[in-house]
C-alpha cells in the first residue's frame, strides 16, 4: 500500500491538470495526480509524440478503446486528456449557459476562472490574414456571424493543459504524477472516501477528486457502488453537441491558394466558427455552429475540404453504463442523439444553412460539387441517418442530482467530482475552456 496523500486527483485530462497544479500550490498539501495514459514529461524535454504536438489536425493515436465503432465516443488516454488531441479552439459559452447551472456558477462568478484559464492555456486571437483561403471564403459568405477561433496554440504546437498547468508545477516536492495507472474504483470507509484502487495498487488520501471526464468519472463511481443503488443518477443526463457533416470536391484554385498560404502560416483544420440562430433558438445564445474544415489529402497532393453543422443546445440525453466491473472493459455509452425531435429540427436548419454557405459565390470558387452526402440527399434524411457528436460530453454527474454546487458527491464525504461531468447543461461552445474554468473554480472551493 502506498503512503497517503492529502489529495488524490483521479484523471489527468484538462480538469485534472488544472486541479493538481492549483491544489499543489499550497506546499503543505500533498497531491497525487493519477492518469491512465502516458506522461511524456515536460514539453521542453522533447519526448512528446509529433502527432500530439501538431495542433493543426485532430490526433487520435492515444484514444481510449470503445465498445463500438462510434467516433463520438473518442477521448484521449494521455496526460492532458482531450486538450492533447483536440482542435485547439478556446471559446467561452454565453453568460446564459453558466447562469443556468445554479448558485455559485453564474457567469459573473465563473468569468475570473475563464480569464485565468485563457491566460494559462496561452490563448491567442487570430487576425484575418492568419486564416486559410478556404476559411476566409466562408467568413466572407457568413459576414458578422463569423468567429475567428481563439486558439491554444503556440505556432503550430497544441498547447495542452499538461504544458500549461503541470509543467510549471512538476518540480514541486508535494506533487506526484503517476502515468500509465488505471483507476478501478474509489475506496470507501462507509460513506467516506479514503483513497482509490488502481493498477499500481491502493492509494490513500484525505480527499479524493474525480476528474476522469464525463465518461470516466461516472464509470469509476459506478464500479465503486455509487449510483442508482445509492440513490444517485450517476451516468444519466449525458449531453453532447450533435451534428452532421458534408464534403466537397476541391477545385484546382483551392489547392493552389492554400498551398501558397501554407508557405507562411500553419494550416489549422478549424480557423473559424460560424455562430447562427435557428428558428427555435432561445434568447441570449446562438444554437447552431457551422464549422468549415480543411486537411491535407490522405492520398496524393492537394486538400480535402469539408464542413459540419452542430446543434449547440441539444435536449436529447444519453447514458454511461458499465458492461462489467473490469476497468479495462470499454464503457457502454449511449448518446441518445435526436431522441428529442427538437434537436433534429434545429440540426436540419443548420445543415441547410451549411449547404447555402457551400453554394455561395465566395465558396464556389473552391468547392466544385457536393460529394457527401450528395445534392440529391435531403437535409432531414441526412441528419436522421448520420448524426454524431462533437466530442463535448457533459452532464453524467450533474450539479444538483449527483454533486452539490461545490462538486461534493451527495451523501458521501471527502469525495468530489470536478470535470465536465458535473455540468448540468452543455454550453453552446466547445467545452475545453469551460472545463478548465470549472476546475479552477472547484480548486478554489475545496
Amino acid at each position: 500500500m502506498s503512503s497517503g496523500y492529502d489529495v488524490l486527483v483521479l484523471g489527468g485530462g484538462t480538469a485534472g491538470c488544472v486541479l493538481a497544479a492549483r491544489l499543489s500550490e499550497n506546499p503543505d498539501r500533498s497531491v497525487c495526480l493519477v492518469e491512465a495514459g502516458p506522461d511524456y514529461g515536460p514539453y521542453e524535454a522533447g519526448g512528446w509524440p509529433a502527432d500530439m504536438l501538431d495542433g493543426r489536425q485532430l490526433a487520435f493515436s492515444h484514444a481510449w478503446e470503445t465498445d463500438r465503432e462510434d467516433r463520438s465516443q473518442l477521448r484521449a488516454r494521455i496526460l492532458g486528456g482531450c486538450s492533447a488531441h483536440n482542435a485547439c479552439i478556446l471559446l467561452r459559452g454565453y453568460p446564459a449557459d453558466y447562469d443556468e447551472w445554479g448558485p455559485g456558477w453564474t457567469y459573473a462568478e465563473l468569468e475570473p476562472c475563464l480569464a485565468r484559464a485563457e491566460r494559462e492555456l496561452r490563448m491567442r486571437r487570430q487576425e484575418l490574414d492568419e486564416i486559410s483561403p478556404w476559411h476566409r471564403a466562408f467568413a466572407e459568405a457568413a459576414g458578422d456571424d463569423t468567429i475567428l477561433n481563439p486558439m491554444n496554440a503556440v505556432g503550430g504546437t497544441r498547447w495542452n493543459a499538461a504544458f500549461a498547468y503541470l509543467d510549471p508545477a512538476r518540480d514541486r516536492p508535494n506533487l506526484t504524477i503517476m502515468g500509465d495507472t488505471l483507476v478501478d474504483r474509489v475506496l470507501l470507509d462507509g460513506v467516506r472516501a479514503i483513497g482509490a484502487t488502481t493498477s499500481s495498487g491502493e492509494l490513500r488520501a484525505e480527499l479524493v477528486v474525480l476528474a476522469a471526464s464525463a465518461y470516466g468519472s461516472p464509470g469509476i463511481l459506478l464500479r465503486s457502488g455509487i449510483g442508482p443503488e445509492s440513490g444517485l443518477p450517476v451516468g444519466d443526463g449525458l449531453l453532447d453537441h450533435v451534428g452532421v457533416g458534408m464534403a466537397w470536391e476541391p477545385t484546382a484554385l483551392v489547392d493552389e491558394e492554400v498551398a501558397r498560404f501554407e508557405e507562411g502560416h500553419p494550416l489549422f483544420m478549424g480557423h473559424i466558427t460560424i455562430a447562427l440562430r435557428s428558428s427555435l433558438c432561445p434568447e441570449g445564445i446562438c444554437d447552431l455552429f457551422v464549422f468549415p474544415a480543411i486537411a491535407p489529402a490522405e492520398e496524393g497532393a492537394g486538400y480535402e475540404i469539408s464542413g459540419a453543422a452542430f446543434a449547440m443546445k441539444p435536449r436529447s440525453t444519453g447514458t454511461v453504463r458499465l458492461i462489467d466491473d473490469d476497468p479495462r472493459t470499454p464503457l457502454a455509452i449511449d448518446h441518445g442523439f435526436l431522441a428529442d425531435p427538437h434537436d433534429a429540427d434545429v440540426l436540419v436548419e443548420g445543415f441547410e444553412r451549411l449547404r447555402e454557405l457551400g453554394a455561395s459565390e465566395p465558396v464556389r470558387r473552391y468547392a466544385s460539387k457536393e460529394l457527401r452526402p450528395g445534392p440529391d440527399v435531403a437535409a432531414r434524411e441526412h441528419v436522421l441517418a448520420e448524426a454524431r457528436g462533437f466530442f463535448h460530453p457533459v452532464g453524467t454527474c450533474a450539479i444538483g442530482s449527483v454533486v452539490d454546487p461545490s462538486g461534493r458527491v451527495l451523501g458521501y464525504e471527502s469525495l468530489v467530482v470536478a470535470d465536465a461531468s458535473i455540468m448540468p447543461t452543455v454550453p453552446a461552445a466547445n467545452t475545453n475552456l469551460s472545463t478548465a474554468a470549472l476546475a479552477e473554480r472547484i480548486a478554489e472551493l475545496v
